[in-house]
């Protein structure tokens, strides 16, 4: 019976660094790019899938702010033409993230690979875009965050 009033005497746990709510942020890089070093404009590399199907851009992503995103996160993404407006892409999923405790990551809800597919296109139709992306987490309790880069779409 001591342990009951032990337990019921214990502080809260800390939450993870991760959900410090005093700054939501998400970042966005294309895969095999460190973040802060891609720069708008730059090339959005682009293929088939290993699987087949639709072309594909990989993106990474990284979140902070948000809460119980090792629960799970929706993330949607979308890419659009800047020249035109046109629909490039598309990706709608769920995803849990865990908390980076070490490394360059420390403090971020880190999450696998994101791929942003475009559906109905050609692969040779897409090279040269310029195509604007979002890409949108939302944990578990609605709260969001966004991030968006410009790149040129550049075979693999």
């Amino acid at each position: 019976m001591w342990w009951a009033l032990a337990l019921a005497c214990a502080p809260d746990p800390e939450p993870p660094p991760c959900e410090d709510l005093a700054a939501p942020e998400l970042q966005l890089t294309p895969a095999g790019v460190e973040f802060g070093a891609f720069v708008d404009g730059g090339p959005l590399l682009y293929g088939t899938p290993p699987q087949g199907g639709a072309p594909y851009s990989p993106f990474n992503a990284r979140a902070a702010g948000l809460v119980d995103l090792d629960e799970g996160a929706h993330v949607e993404m979308w890419a659009v033409d800047a020249q035109d407006g046109a629909e490039l892409g598309s990706a709608g999923y769920d995803l849990r993230f865990v908390c980076a405790n070490v490394g360059e990551a420390a403090g971020w809800w880190v999450g696998s690979e994101l791929h942003l597919r475009f559906d109905g296109w050609e692969l040779d139709e897409l090279e040269g875009r310029v195509a604007e992306v979002v890409v949108e987490v939302a944990d578990p309790g609605g709260a969001t965050v966004s991030a968006r880069l410009s790149g040129l779409l550049t075979p693999m």
